[in-house]
């Protein structure tokens, strides 16, 4: 028996019988933000935290090839029907993100198993290429045993979806430095990030929007090491793949030059410094992702997500929040996260909401944003408390829509 099928079994005997005791509820569950990674066959489709939601009886969730909505809430799915109460589930976060990144998914809805077969995110459908192909996925790098919508997730859960995920043989996770200087050589560690063990092997890559460029000689050793070397200042997104495996997460990393003063690493005394990446408070360097300062939408095309990666600088990231301003003739707007729409406020307010406490997030919004003066900005917070500080054109972008 693979090491997938052992830790599913179990894992579904533990569901099953957790929620047999449950009492039964018709209550429904708010939305809870969690971590979504979706890996296609060519390249990561998306990762970054959406909010996802019980999908009751009705409307259901309903797909090209579901013949109609269906629940996805735990509660009315599988061998759970009828007990516990909705939650949101895999599957409805795989949902989430998929219309947040605006790519195709479908699935096919089993009556007998009640419950949805994925079968397409993005480019990528269930048959292949390769031959016998199909979706999976896992929780905090473990595979479970039950379908996309009986496994109840909890707010910050880690979900994995992955393309020929059953042919393949482990799920890498990268870990490393967050912050390192320009031409100096540094260490990251590959592991099987569901058993903790050693990857030897895979190469280490960094991240140019989709595309994955090797970084020369920075394949991992018998104990899952890897010595980089980066050329180039800035925040970086580095990956790591081995052909029979699921690559790994993003590890974003802010890189310097020893005497600029970026990434919040202080300049030597009586060293004067260059223009920093972002001077924050020593607690992170958050960066907005997509939006320009200064750029104009066309009418129709204004955008729908907001998204941005946060490098800590060895401190521990507790709480990244935005916020978005609007600004319509002689009115102001601030969106509000909790009601999911622009409420009036003073001119100048700025209200931030939580997007979660993962370095890379993106956040859908309703619809696209319409005519206006926008203000988009990020907020990082640490352990202790302390908040990065705004810098015009890093983490915050003032932009229109004509």
């Amino acid at each position: 028996m693979s090491r997938y099928v052992r830790v599913g079994v179990a894992l579904a005997l533990l569901v099953a019988s957790a929620w047999s005791v449950l009492p039964m509820s018709v209550a429904a569950a708010s939305p809870i933000t969690v971590n979504v990674r979706i890996e296609g066959s060519v390249d990561t489709l998306f990762e970054g935290p959406v909010n996802a939601e019980a999908i009751l009886p009705t409307p259901g969730l309903s797909t090209p090839s579901s013949g109609g909505g269906h629940p996805c809430d735990v509660r009315d799915n599988g061998a759970n029907e009828g007990f516990g109460v909705a939650a949101a589930t895999p599957t409805t976060a795989l949902a989430a993100a998929a219309a947040a990144a605006g790519l195709s998914f479908d699935a096919t809805w089993s009556g007998s198993f009640g419950d949805f077969f994925v079968t397409q995110v993005g480019p990528d459908l269930e048959g292949g290429p390769p031959e016998f192909a199909s979706w999976g996925y896992a929780v905090s790098y473990t595979t479970a045993g039950v379908g996309g919508c009986q496994f109840q997730l909890a707010p910050g859960s880690e979900v994995l979806w992955a393309y020929n995920y059953f042919n393949l043989h482990h799920l890498l996770s990268l870990t490393g430095p967050s912050v390192a200087t320009v031409g100096k050589p540094f260490t990251v560690r590959v592991t099987d990030g569901s058993t903790g063990d050693p990857m030897a092997g895979a190469q280490v890559v960094e991240m140019v929007g989709t595309a994955a460029m090797p970084v020369p000689g920075a394949t991992t050793d018998a104990s899952g090491n890897a010595t980089v070397t980066v050329a180039r200042g800035g925040v970086l997104t580095l990956k790591a793949q081995r052909a029979d495996s699921v690559r790994s997460n993003a590890l974003p990393l802010c890189a310097h030059s020893a005497l600029d003063g970026a990434c919040g690493v202080p300049v030597p005394v009586g060293v004067a410094s260059g223009p920093a990446v972002s001077p924050t408070s020593g607690v992170a360097t958050p960066r907005i992702v997509g939006i320009g300062t200064g750029r104009v939408f066309k009418h129709g095309k204004g955008p729908r997500l907001l998204a941005g990666a946060v490098v800590t600088n060895g401190g521990t990231l507790r709480r990244v929040r935005i916020s978005l301003e609007r600004v319509a003739g002689r009115r102001c707007f601030v969106f509000s996260g909790t009601r999911g729409r622009f409420v009036r406020r003073r001119c100048g307010s700025s209200v931030f909401f939580s997007v979660g406490a993962s370095q890379s997030f993106s956040y859908l919004l309703p619809t696209r944003l319409t005519a206006g003066r926008y203000v988009y900005e990020i907020q990082a917070e640490d352990a202790n408390g302390q908040v990065s500080k705004s810098v015009t054109g890093v983490s915050r972008v003032v932009f229109r829509v004509k």
